[in-house]
């Protein structure tokens, strides 16, 4: 009775992936097929005017470096480092918080998963009559872009030290403290810097996205300002810029991230040493 219980829910767990992977199938076709019917239907398929050439960005950096060097790239780096170290803080303490007390970690889960379902867009506009037309609101969406990963990537690498140690550690007398500091900290540690690498990346985009809706300086009021006098070659230089900071910012994690968990890597190289040709 158990082996035929157990077939059947074999079956069901198949057929329930099954229709999964047709409705996902079905979706890209449909997506497909109306791209390539609104394709067709566009006169002009050329992409001189999407696409500028790189001669025109390279000529709208010229003209405009002195002003993105000294007041936009600043400005929104400013707000990028302050609202990811911000988030960081943030993330860290929420995720340890619900590490220590279970009963936060059932409140504070489901509070951190709706915050990143409500529009930023409007939360931005809100901020913006909370805080004025300063940096802070900026600041604010970086805060709202980047914490959740580094919380839930804390986490996550809290939960998932390993029992052994922990009950040896226990068995020695160790506190609940020590416990966490020796423990579950250095185990979530690799955890965290996944989490940042991707704070990160959002840590940018979240600055330009609260600059465009309202600022003075920032990458954010020159892409606005671009698309709005239709300079698209501006538009890329923009976007250039920003691809090239979140790059930055990642490169900038990982050599942090190889700083602090040397013991970390130096332990997974030895791992990888073997029998074999190495």
């Amino acid at each position: 009775m158990r082996v035929e219980m157990r077939d059947v829910l074999d079956a069901l767990r198949a057929a329930i992936l099954a229709g999964l992977a047709a409705a996902l199938l079905v979706s890209v076709v449909a997506g497909a097929l109306v791209f390539y019917s609104e394709a067709r239907a566009v006169g002009d398929r050329s992409l001189a005017h999407i696409f500028p050439a790189p001669r025109a960005v390279y000529q709208s950096w010229q003209q405009h470096r002195a002003r993105l060097l000294q007041e936009h790239i600043p400005e929104t780096l400013w707000e990028t480092v302050s609202g990811l170290a911000i988030a960081v803080l943030l993330g860290v303490s929420i995720a340890a918080l619900m590490d220590f007390v279970p009963l936060l970690r059932w409140l504070l889960y489901p509070i951190l998963v709706i915050s990143q379902t409500v529009p930023v867009f409007a939360i931005a506009i809100l901020l913006i009559l909370l805080f004025g037309f300063g940096s802070g609101p900026k600041i604010a969406v970086v805060v709202l872009f980047c914490f959740f990963p580094v919380a839930l990537s804390t986490f996550s690498g809290l939960q998932s030290a390993d029992p052994e140690l922990l009950a040896l550690l226990r068995a020695m007398g160790a506190s609940a403290r020590q416990v966490w500091f020796k423990a579950r900290l250095p185990a979530a540690m690799p955890s965290f810097f996944a989490g940042l690498r991707i704070a990160a990346t959002y840590s940018v985009v979240g600055a330009i996205f609260g600059e465009y809706i309202t600022a003075q300086r920032g990458l954010g009021v020159f892409l606005k300002r671009s698309y709005s006098s239709y300079r698209l070659d501006q538009a890329y230089l923009a976007i250039l810029i920003t691809a090239a900071l979140s790059v930055l910012l990642v490169v900038l994690v990982n050599l942090v991230e190889r700083l602090v968990l040397r013991w970390y890597y130096t332990a997974r190289r030895s791992s990888w040493r073997g029998t074999g040709i190495y």
